[in-house]
């Protein structure tokens, strides 16, 4: 039952398999790849708070940019008194999106 006629038959194999690793390099290993991992930063309920006012903020002054644009058309406002605010806003604008990467530096 050995031969080519019979493909399903088994018999002792040559080559046993070889487990380069026992259950201590095992366990070694994954705490070796947990010490890599990171978890993400964990920011205290007060900075988290922080996180949505500054994205109100920001969405407040876009709503402020768009209320301007729409003023732009009556032609009793001045042109370069809107650009100036909204070069102001945008400015702001600017720094509430860089602010959120500074309190993920004091995240624990």
């Amino acid at each position: 039952m050995d031969g080519a006629e019979f493909p399903y038959s088994v018999g002792p194999e040559d080559n046993p398999i070889s487990f380069h690793m026992n259950v201590q390099d095992q366990i070694e290993m994954y705490k070796d790849n947990e010490r890599r991992q990171n978890a993400p930063p964990v920011l205290p309920f007060e900075l988290e708070q922080m996180n949505q006012l500054l994205s109100d903020t920001f969405v407040s002054l876009a709503e402020l940019r768009n209320m301007l644009s729409k003023a732009k058309a009556n032609e009793n406002i001045a042109d370069g008194a809107v650009n100036q605010i909204n070069d102001k806003i945008d400015k702001i604008n600017e720094l509430i999106l860089d602010i959120p990467c500074d309190l993920a530096k004091i995240a624990i």
